[in-house]
C-alpha cells in the first residue's frame, strides 16, 4: 500500500482478526471485530466561504462531524467530484455543474480521515490535462492517496490494493462511464466508454480476481435524481459482477438508491451526495457504506450497511450521522429502493443492513 496510516491501520486490523478469529468466535456477534472499508458518494466544495490557508481542522472542515468515525476504520473512500484548481475551469452553460472549487479545501480528507480520493468522475475533464494533473498533485501533497486519473494509463488505471504479508487481500478498481467533457492529450482517466469500455473494465477485473482479491468497483454511472438506476446501468453492473466483482458501489445520481443482490454479490447503486451545498431534501439524504471483511486468507465480505447520514444545512451543509428517526426513515426508504430485487433490508443498532433474498435460485 502507498499510504503508510493506512498500512498501519489494516495490517493491525488484519492481524488482530486473525488472533480472534483462531479461538472461533461467530459471524452473528463479530461485527466489531471486522476489518471494515468505508465509502462515501460525491464531494464537492463548491459554494463555500474559503478557509484560512492551510485551515482544515475544526469547524472549518465540512467533514468534522463524521472524523472520529472515518479514523477508526482500516479505510476510508470518497468520491472527489470537481476539480481542486488555482484557476476555475472553462464555465458550464448550466451553473449547477460548476463544481470545482480551491486548493485550500484539499487538506480537508485526510485531515478528517478519509485515506483514498477517486478522481474518475463526469468532472475529470473539466479542465482539459492541466486540471487532472493539478488537481492530483494538489491532493497528494497533503498526504491523502488518490486513484482514477493521473500522468499515465498505468497510474490512472491501477486499483488501490490492500496487502497483508505480501499477498493482495482487497482491490478497489476505480471506473467511470461518464464524461461531461473529452479527454485530453497529456493525461489519463479511469474512463470506459461504450460497449469497448466495459470490456476492458471486465478484463482488468478478471486478472485481479485470478491473484485471490476481494475486488471492489467504484464506479460512476446512472441518471441524476432518481432513486431506480435505469436497466442500462443494472445491465452494467451484472457484467461487472459476471466478471468477478465482490461488491459494486456506484456514485453520480447525487440520490440514495436501492441495493441489489446479483449472484450473490451486493451492488449499492448509488451513494448519493455526501459533501454538497445543495438545499433539495433527497439530495442531503446520505450514508456512509459500511464493507465488512472476514479475516479468512483469502479474505472475504461478511456484511454490508449503509450508516445514515444528513446534509446538515445548519453549520454549512456539512454530513453528520442521522438521528434515530431520521435513519429509520432512510430505512425504510432504501427497503422500498431494493423491493425490485427483493433485497432483505433491515436496521441493526443505527446501521442499515442489507442481504439478499431468501431465495437467490433465480439469479
Amino acid at each position: 500500500m502507498r499510504n503508510s496510516s493506512v498500512m498501519h491501520r489494516w495490517r493491525t486490523a488484519f492481524l488482530s482478526l486473525l488472533l480472534m478469529w483462531s479461538v472461533g468466535p461467530q459471524i452473528a456477534c463479530a461485527d466489531s471485530r471486522l476489518v471494515e472499508l468505508l465509502f462515501v458518494g460525491d464531494v464537492s466544495f463548491a459554494g463555500r466561504p474559503l478557509p484560512p490557508k492551510n485551515a482544515v481542522l475544526g469547524k472549518r472542515n465540512p467533514l468534522r462531524d463524521v472524523a472520529s468515525l472515518f479514523k477508526q476504520a482500516a479505510l476510508v473512500v470518497a468520491n472527489g467530484e470537481g476539480l481542486l484548481t488555482e484557476t476555475p475551469p472553462a464555465a458550464y452553460g448550466a451553473k449547477r455543474l460548476n463544481i470545482g472549487a480551491s486548493p485550500l479545501w484539499a487538506g480537508v480528507y485526510h485531515a478528517a480521515g478519509v485515506d483514498l480520493v477517486g478522481l474518475a468522475n463526469n468532472h475529470t475533464w473539466d479542465d482539459g490535462a492541466a486540471g487532472v494533473l493539478e488537481n492530483r498533485q494538489h491532493l497528494l501533497a497533503t498526504g491523502v492517496a488518490v486513484y482514477g486519473a493521473g500522468p499515465t494509463e498505468a497510474t490512472a488505471l491501477a486499483p488501490y490494493t490492500l496487502v497483508s504479508e505480501g499477498r493482495c487481500q482487497v482491490a478497489i478498481v476505480p471506473a467511470t462511464l461518464k464524461s461531461n467533457r473529452p479527454a485530453r492529450r497529456g493525461a489519463k482517466a479511469a474512463y470506459y466508454r461504450g460497449t469497448k469500455g466495459l470490456h476492458r473494465l471486465e478484463a482488468r477485473i478478471r486478472n485481479l480476481k485470478a491473484q485471490q482479491c476481494v475486488v471492489i468497483v467504484s464506479v460512476h454511472w446512472g441518471k441524476e435524481g432518481v432513486h431506480y438506476p435505469p436497466q442500462s446501468v443494472v445491465r452494467a453492473a451484472h457484467r461487472i459482477v459476471d466478471a468477478g466483482a465482490d461488491v459494486v458501489i456506484g456514485h453520480h445520481p447525487h440520490v440514495l438508491q436501492g441495493v441489489e443482490y446479483y449472484r450473490g454479490v451486493p451492488i449499492a447503486y448509488s451513494l448519493g451526495n455526501f459533501v454538497f451545498t445543495n438545499r433539495t431534501p433527497d439530495k442531503r439524504e446520505t450514508g456512509i457504506f459500511s464493507v465488512k471483511l472476514s479475516s479468512s486468507v483469502p479474505s472475504r465480505v461478511v456484511q454490508v450497511g449503509l450508516i445514515p447520514a444528513t446534509i446538515a444545512i445548519r453549520g454549512g451543509f456539512v454530513p453528520r450521522l442521522s438521528t434515530e428517526s431520521e435513519s429509520q426513515r432512510t430505512e425504510r426508504r432504501l427497503r422500498e429502493w431494493s423491493r425490485p430485487w427483493g433485497t432483505r433490508v433491515g436496521i441493526e443498532h443505527g446501521v442499515v443492513i442489507f442481504k439478499p433474498p431468501m431465495s437467490t435460485d433465480t439469479q
